[in-house]
């Protein structure tokens, strides 16, 4: 058995080596749009790097209750971290080398780098809670939210600093030794027990496969969040590039750059609302469900202004608003998640719900963007809003379950015929 010290040890590795994963991922980013613009100067073959990544992580996703049965959490964020630093070596080999007619080999590492990301996401959240002791989830899951808003903060702007001076080939060798150093941090993770599953659970691989979903549909506290994240996932497609450059160009009448500065707003409001919650945890941990109830009543008013408003600077603050109920409802909801299902299940609890996020946000993506092109783009907000006050219906009418915080330990305990 770990002892604490082990387990301080452990959430720093992992800590840090997320944040490092973080960091690559932005850079990889950049430079992979960078060398498709050079190479092509297609708008659509730049756009088909999010939807791979969204296709990718779908299967992913379906698929990762089979590899979360047979190995531990630990092995499997090192093992597809490193996977992920072998690709990305090969990605900056071939860098130099491409051309239009060999962007289909780009696109296929693309695929594959999304594809073991699918993994990691849930196994990261699902290691968490064994790593820290419960009453301080809170206070943990607000330090990891930060930290990610700190690197998102800066990785952008450092990241086109970077392009320039350094230009996108050699971005990616920078790249590849942040990975490096990432799957270092996960190889020296320390978790108890064999596996994060016995094999010998009694389930068929066609049960793995649905035990999260079937989880999920189990408790209600954990039903209710789901349904409302379906709902938010649909309306947030309003946020994608796409649809805020048009917001930026016809409701606000600015250039491309204001697109820019609503995002740095909003990711300033997620830190800030990170720090408060950090430092308050307790108020928070006494009201998940509150939180969860009135932020999302916040994110209704707030999106309904945003969308009809044509002042800039009001927008920019109204976007800076905007993260800060993000932040606290995000938070509330994943040490609700943490705590409604036992350990052995809970990256399976992760993995159907991110491939469920996954498929609402791939179809609202392309609904969104049918309807901005169709209807204009402040209905689109308004229909966003629309959707929120719906999520926050939903919560209210089964606020009993969200204030009820306990442990349902039962959960994940059932097997699946």
């Amino acid at each position: 058995m770990l002892d604490s010290i082990g387990k301080q040890y452990s959430f720093r590795f992992l800590w840090f080596g997320q944040m490092f994963a973080n960091l690559g991922d932005i850079l990889y980013v950049v430079c992979l749009m960078k060398i498709i613009s050079d190479t092509t100067g297609s708008v659509t073959y730049m756009s088909l790097v999010p939807f791979l990544n969204t296709f990718s992580g779908l299967i992913s996703g379906l698929l990762a209750p089979l590899v979360i049965r047979k190995y531990r959490l630990k092995s499997i964020l090192f093992y597809s971290q490193t996977g992920k630093t072998f690709l990305m070596f090969l990605l900056s080999i071939f860098s130099g080398m491409i051309q239009a007619q060999s962007l289909s080999w780009i696109f296929l590492l693309v695929c594959w780098i999304s594809f073991l990301d699918g993994w990691a996401a849930p196994a990261r959240n699902a290691l968490v809670p064994s790593l820290v002791e419960e009453s301080r989830l809170v206070k943990t899951n607000s330090l990891l939210s930060i930290s990610d808003q700190i690197v998102q903060l800066m990785a952008w702007p450092a990241g086109s600093i970077l392009l320039v001076m350094a230009g996108a080939s050699n971005m990616l060798w920078i790249t590849l030794c942040l990975y490096a150093i990432s799957s270092a941090f996960m190889g020296l993770i320390l978790q108890n027990g064999k596996h994060s599953e016995s094999e010998q659970d009694g389930l068929s691989r066609m049960g793995a496969l649905k035990q999260g979903w079937s989880i999920i549909w189990s408790s209600k506290q954990l039903r209710t969040i789901s349904i409302m994240n379906i709902l938010e996932t649909l309306a947030n497609a309003v946020w994608i590039a796409a649809i805020l450059f048009v917001y930026v160009s016809e409701a606000l009448n600015k250039g491309e750059n204001w697109w820019g500065f609503i995002n740095g707003a909003f990711f300033a409001g997620m830190l800030i609302a990170g720090l408060w919650i950090y430092r308050f945890s307790s108020i928070v941990e006494r009201n998940l469900g509150k939180t969860i109830l009135f932020s999302t009543l916040s994110l209704s008013f707030i999106t309904i202004l945003f969308g009809n408003t044509s002042i800039p600077w009001f927008a920019l603050f109204l976007s800076f608003l905007f993260g800060i109920p993000q932040m606290a409802r995000d938070v509330a909801e994943t040490t609700i998640i943490q705590r409604n299902a036992r350990a052995q299940v809970l990256a399976k609890v992760y993995s159907a719900r991110g491939t469920m996020i996954y498929a609402c946000f791939g179809i609202s993506s392309l609904v969104m963007g049918w309807i901005t092109e169709k209807f204009g783009v402040r209905t689109t907000f308004r229909l966003a809003a629309i959707l929120f006050v719906c999520s926050f219906m939903v919560a209210a009418r089964n606020r009993n379950h969200l204030y009820n915080s306990s442990h349902e330990q039962s959960l994940g305990n059932q097997a699946l015929k």
